[in-house]
């Protein structure tokens, strides 16, 4: 474990602690509970919920497993500090730009006009001087909701796009994929029906549903505390919470105060 993990462990200790203190009162502060069509599908929980999976505590993430790929062939178009230059004439959508010391970059989602069973494009755009050079696709048919997409202060001072890829529930996300300016994904989490939180710059909260894991833990999310230390995200703390302790930290499909939201 490097000296900034050591370092981080007070602060950072601190924020999950109180994620698990509010998951350990949650029982008493659920009313009443959410409709089955507006969460994930859930199983009783066992008896004694699973362990931590400590083997990962400190390992390095990166953007390995997202669906943003680079495009095919080289494709360019003339900078405009407009994104909504950068749609498809037949297609409609949202976008919104990101700039840091690493670069500009300009996030799109664009659906296929007024076609059922149309395209949907999650597309990232870097700026290369005077033009835009498309830099990350992720294209499929028959979309339901649309991908979410942000910008937002991940890391301090550091301005990045934030795609959330849609599940069938709406507020919850399949997976979440970190854009930074040089147009590479930085960071890529498999949420799977489940959501994130940021409860401050530099740490991040994910709550997947353990059904969805290789080693399901029906009735139980997955809690991973991940912070970006020693110039990577690493995980820093990571233990399985009860179904209903989990949703009362749900407010969206990522939660992150100071978002801004493509439109």
């Amino acid at each position: 474990m490097g000296p900034a993990m050591l370092r981080a462990g007070g602060a950072v200790g601190a924020i999950f602690a109180a994620c698990a203190v509010a998951v350990a009162l949650a029982p008493a502060a659920v009313a009443s509970p959410v409709t089955p069509s507006s969460e994930p599908a859930r199983a009783a929980p066992a008896a004694v919920p699973p362990g931590p999976s400590t083997g990962v505590i400190g390992i390095a993430l990166s953007g390995i497993g997202t669906p943003l790929a680079p495009p095919r062939a080289p494709t360019v178009k003339p900078y405009s500090p407009n994104c909504h230059t950068l749609f498809d004439p037949a297609f409609r959508g949202k976008c919104i730009t990101a700039t840091s010391p690493a670069g500009t970059v300009a996030g799109v989602v664009e659906v296929e006009r007024g076609a059922f069973g149309g395209q949907e494009r999650d597309l990232v755009w870097r700026r290369q001087g005077r033009e835009w050079e498309l830099a990350l696709v992720h294209v499929f048919d028959n979309p339901g909701l649309p991908a979410l997409l942000w910008r937002l202060d991940l890391r301090p001072r550091r301005p990045e796009l934030v795609f959330v890829m849609p599940t069938d529930l709406p507020r919850f996300g399949h997976d979440l994929d970190v854009v930074e300016g040089s147009g590479r994904v930085s960071l890529y989490r498999f949420l799977g029906e489940g959501f994130a939180d940021v409860p401050r710059p530099g740490d991040l909260v994910t709550y997947v549903p353990g059904a969805t894991e290789a080693k399901p833990a029906d009735g139980y999310f997955d809690q991973t505390l991940i912070s970006y230390l020693d110039g990577a995200w690493r995980v820093v703390s990571q233990q399985y919470v009860p179904y209903k302790a989990a949703m009362t930290q749900h407010k969206a499909a990522l939660w992150a105060p100071g978002a801004v939201a493509a439109s």
